[in-house]
């Protein structure tokens, strides 16, 4: 899975400069932008649905299947373009309150994943996970991590955001939010409108960061790794460590 740039909207750029009113208009407007990225990018999609980024990654939106491990019912996401695998997760809310009021904001939480490894599929728990993602630094999937939603906001700077009209490599034009961050200038571009909200980011050095948004579409798209295969998984074992003892799985 490449490492990519967090999608969801982090509450840390309210400033003290402006008024508890301006404060919670800001904070409205992100809720309400995450908040619709999650209902129509992820929740609304229909099985088949699909995202094409740049360097040959691409993301198929499979639908709710229910887990061969936990019978859990999770919405499932495959990518392929480096090696193929699949996340396996749930949507979870956070209600944060702040000014009398209640923000619930609807985030994403990864529960497991098969990665495609020749002909068949290896399993890795939600435990291992989360053991990956602490122990690298890096995120497993930045598009589906749940993102950090801080109570009250930790105010010290205000993006500036605004609505633009985008225009995608295969010509499809795609109305986008571009939310431009005051400290270094990088600028996300995301939308409900797409697959997966994740249209790209650009550095305020002009250059493109990775994995742009190139195409998409809302049918057609297939899994590399069938329902079987994922029932069939073995889970992935790390070898023991002098330090932690035997792995578990």
């Amino acid at each position: 899975m490449k490492k990519g740039v967090v999608l969801f909207i982090i509450l840390f750029f309210l400033t003290p400069a402006y008024s508890a009113d301006h404060c919670l208009e800001v904070a409205r407007r992100l809720w309400a932008l995450q908040n619709q990225i999650v209902a129509k990018s992820f929740r609304q999609l229909p099985p088949g649905a699909w995202a094409q980024y740049a360097s040959n990654i691409k993301a198929v939106y499979l639908g709710q299947q229910v887990s061969p491990r936990t019978g859990m019912k999770l919405h499932v996401i495959e990518f392929t373009g480096g090696p193929t695998g699949q996340i396996w997760y749930q949507l979870t809310p956070k209600d944060i309150p702040y000014q009398g009021e209640t923000l619930r904001f609807w985030t994403l939480e990864p529960m497991e994943a098969y990665i495609l490894m020749g002909h068949r599929a290896s399993y890795i728990s939600k435990r291992i996970l989360e053991t990956y993602m602490r122990m690298s630094g890096n995120r497993w999937s930045t598009i589906l991590e749940e993102g950090t939603i801080l109570s009250p906001p930790n105010c010290d700077e205000v993006p500036e955001i605004r609505e633009t009209t985008f225009v995608l490599a295969s010509g499809k034009k795609v109305k986008a939010t571009v939310i431009r961050s005051q400290e270094n200038g990088a600028k996300l571009y995301c939308s409900p409108d797409v697959p997966f909200g994740w249209i790209k980011v650009k550095h305020s050095d002009g250059t493109t960061g990775a994995a742009p948004l190139m195409d998409f579409g809302f049918s057609g798209a297939r899994a590399k790794i069938s329902r079987k295969m994922a029932a069939e998984a073995q889970p992935i074992v790390f070898p023991a460590s002098p330090l932690r003892g035997p792995a578990k799985r």
